[in-house]
């Protein structure tokens, strides 16, 4: 009975490798049960045992990667209390994870709202993450909030360029960290208001 769940949690780890993997290769979101089957290498009524459709993969996977950038973002506010040093570390570790895992919730993001496979939870776990960053950016530095969600708009396509330079060897990792943290260094440095 365990070796079954067992199995049952690997075949679910398996469909959802399958599907990242093949939104991954086509650089969109919009896959199909049938590629997804193709890719695991199984039936597709056999999908249905563990998910009621592609838009419950793609939410799962979504889901999955903001929690990771929610916990880098909690870990990096836990240990550091300088906010510039704060948010280049948050964008940092946004590149590490870009650079490993891949750009699955910015494709996923991309879909328009009338044809976002997302639910409701996880639309709310995103704006919430999103919220608080901007929060975090809008005390640091006397921003409203309209301009606080730009900057951080701005500052996110910094490490998701880099990233995928570095997916496709065209930079090593520690160009792309080095720029990285110039740049949203530099970024966060013009938008300080001058305390004197």
């Amino acid at each position: 009975m365990m070796e079954e769940r067992r199995e049952d949690q690997d075949r679910g780890e398996q469909v959802l490798a399958a599907a990242e993997r093949i939104m991954l290769q086509s650089g969109a979101a919009t896959i199909s049960f049938n590629d997804i089957a193709a890719e695991v290498g199984v039936s597709r009524s056999l999908l249905y045992t563990y998910y009621d459709g592609v838009p419950q993969i793609v939410d799962e996977l979504f889901r999955r990667r903001v929690s990771e950038l929610q916990t880098l973002i909690e870990v990096t506010e836990a240990g550091e209390p300088d906010f510039g040093r704060r948010i280049d570390t948050i964008f940092l570790s946004y590149l590490a994870h870009l650079v490993e895992r891949g750009p699955i919730a910015s494709l996923i993001l991309r879909e328009r709202k009338q044809d976002s496979p997302l639910s409701e939870e996880s639309s709310r776990l995103f704006r919430r993450v999103l919220h608080h960053l901007a929060r975090d950016v809008s005390q640091n530095l006397n921003l409203g909030p309209r301009e606080s969600f730009v900057l951080l708009e701005l500052l996110a396509a910094i490490p998701e360029s880099l990233a995928k330079m570095v997916r496709e060897d065209q930079v090593s990792s520690e160009v792309a960290e080095q720029t990285c943290s110039r740049l949203v260094s530099a970024a966060v440095a013009a938008m300080e208001v001058d305390q004197d």
